[in-house]
């Protein structure tokens, strides 16, 4: 299994029209880089009216594979308390209902239901989890030299950007202080 990440992603005046964010998961996924393991769209078309859109590279025997998988990991991390292998065997049956809840993405069809209400009309949500297939053989890599800790994070333009601005300030107080020009 690669590498999971979650996304959250929020629009206000939602304009992809011609579906070209599907269009760029579908290429991913064609290109063997990503499996979607779940996607949930929705758009707040009018008061009365939410569209909901969701697809999944897997199909059911993969999603309970992967559930499975994840909920044993899941039960391992509690095996503090049930032991290594007791926490795995209980992770199986509660930590896949607690990592994919039954709506999807850990969370109930009433709380993704929820989500959409609080949405303003013409405003969308994309919640989406997928697979970096294109990273399992360097995560194998790294779980066998025997990584400790690990955390990774995204820099975007618009925060590449905000650093840029802030470095900027501090070479020009550094400027000023030093008296330099």
């Amino acid at each position: 299994m690669g590498p999971i990440e979650i996304f959250l992603l929020g629009f206000e005046h939602f304009h992809d029209d011609t579906g070209r964010i599907a269009d760029e998961l579908i290429a991913l996924s064609d290109a063997g880089t990503i499996r979607v393991v779940d996607a949930r769209f929705l758009l707040k078309e009018s008061n009365d009216e939410v569209l909901a859109v969701r697809m999944s590279d897997l199909d059911d025997s993969e999603r309970d594979d992967l559930r499975a998988a994840a909920g044993a990991l899941i039960g391992l991390g509690a095996g503090s308390v049930l032991g290594g292998e007791a926490g795995a065997a209980a992770g199986l049956v509660l930590g896949a209902d607690a990592a994919f809840g039954g709506g999807g993405l850990g969370l109930s069809e009433a709380e993704i239901g929820a989500l959409a209400d609080n949405l303003e009309v013409g405003d969308a949500l994309l919640m989406l989890v997928i697979e970096n297939v294109w990273a399992t053989g360097l995560a194998r890599a790294v779980r066998g030299a025997g990584v400790v800790s690990a955390t990774h994070d995204y820099v975007s333009p618009e925060g590449l950007v905000a650093l840029g601005a802030m470095l900027g300030l501090e070479v020009a107080t550094v400027s000023a202080e030093s008296g330099a020009d």
